[in-house]
C-alpha cells in the first residue's frame, strides 16, 4: 500500500511538470485549462487515495479479524487435543475395567460352577431348592425349640415337684423321727410301787424328766397281759400319781404293786 502512495505521488509532481510546461506553449488559455484538468485529476487521485486507504483499512481490519480467528483456532485445536487426549484416557481407562470385569466375570463362572458341584453334593439341583430346605429345616428347627421348651417346662416343673416332694418327705422323715423317738420313750416302762383300791388310784416310779406328763394316758400291764389304764393326776418329782379309769380293769382283776406302767399312745409331741 504504500509503495502505491508513493507512485501516485511521483505521476501528481510528472502531471505538475507537463502542465508547467504546456502552459509556456499555449499561453494564458491553455494555462488555466490545464490547471482545470490538474484540478480534476488531483481530485480522482484524491478519489483513488481514499479508495486505497479504505482498502488498507479494511486490509488492516481484516488481518486482525484472520488473527484473532487464528488464536480462536489454535485455542480450539488445543482444547479438541485435551479432549481428544482425555477421551483416549477414558478409553484405555474403561479397556482396563473391561479387562477387570471379564476376570470378576469370569471368578464368578467359576463360583458358580463350583456351587453347583457342591449342590449336587448336598442332593440339590437349585438356589431354590436350598430355600426350600432351608425353610423346612428352619420349621423342623423351630418346632425342635418348641419341644425344648416344653421339656424344659416340664423339667422345671418336676423339679420344682421334686424339691416339693424332697421337702416334705424331709419333713415326714423328721416327724417319723420325732415319732419314733417318741414311741422309743413310750416304750419305756415304769413299776407300780402301791395301789390305793379304796380311793382308785396307784403310785408309779417315774416322776418328771420321764416321758409321763400330765396329758399321758397309761397302760398297766402284767407278763405282757393289759391289767388296765391310767389316768396322770400329779406328776412329781421322783413318783407320778394317776387314778385307774374306771372299767378299765378287767372283772377278777386288780391291779398289784409291781405291775408294769407304759405309755398308751404317743406324746402329743410325736404326730
Amino acid at each position: 500500500m504504500k509503495t502505491v502512495l508513493v507512485v501516485l505521488l511521483i505521476l501528481a509532481a510528472g502531471a505538475g511538470a507537463w502542465f508547467s510546461g504546456l502552459s509556456g506553449l499555449f499561453g494564458i488559455n491553455g494555462q488555466y485549462q490545464d490547471f482545470k484538468e490538474m484540478i480534476s485529476y488531483r481530485k480522482t487521485l484524491d478519489k483513488e487515495i481514499r479508495t486505497w486507504t479504505g482498502l488498507r483499512n479494511d486490509m488492516i481490519k481484516n488481518r486482525g479479524l484472520a488473527a484473532e480467528e487464528n488464536l480462536s483456532l489454535i485455542s480450539n485445536k488445543a482444547s479438541v487435543t485435551q479432549q481428544r487426549d482425555e477421551q483416549l484416557s477414558k478409553e484405555a481407562e474403561l479397556k482396563e475395567e473391561e479387562v477387570q470385569l471379564n476376570a470378576d466375570l469370569s471368578k464368578i463362572n467359576k463360583q458358580i460352577e463350583e456351587l453347583k458341584s457342591k449342590l449336587q453334593d448336598f442332593g440339590v439341583s437349585s438356589v431354590q431348592e436350598i430355600q426350600e430346605k432351608m425353610e423346612s429345616l428352619e420349621a423342623s428347627n423351630k418346632k425342635l425349640q418348641e419341644d425344648i421348651d416344653q421339656i424344659k417346662s416340664a423339667t422345671e416343673v418336676a423339679a420344682k415337684k421334686r424339691a416339693e416332694q424332697a421337702s416334705e418327705l424331709a419333713s415326714r422323715q423328721k416327724e417319723q423321727a420325732e415319732y419314733r423317738a417318741a414311741l422309743a420313750k413310750n416304750g419305756e416302762e415304769y413299776p407300780v410301787l402301791s395301789v390305793d383300791p379304796q380311793w382308785g388310784f396307784v403310785v408309779i416310779g417315774a416322776g418328771q424328766g420321764s416321758s409321763i406328763d400330765p396329758n399321758t394316758v397309761l397302760l398297766v400291764t402284767r407278763n405282757g397281759r393289759s391289767i388296765g389304764k391310767l389316768k396322770v393326776t400329779s406328776l412329781e418329782k421322783n413318783q407320778t400319781v394317776a387314778d385307774i379309769i374306771k372299767d378299765s380293769v378287767p372283772s377278777g382283776m386288780s391291779i398289784q404293786p409291781g405291775d408294769r406302767v407304759q405309755l398308751l399312745r404317743p406324746r402329743q409331741s410325736a404326730k
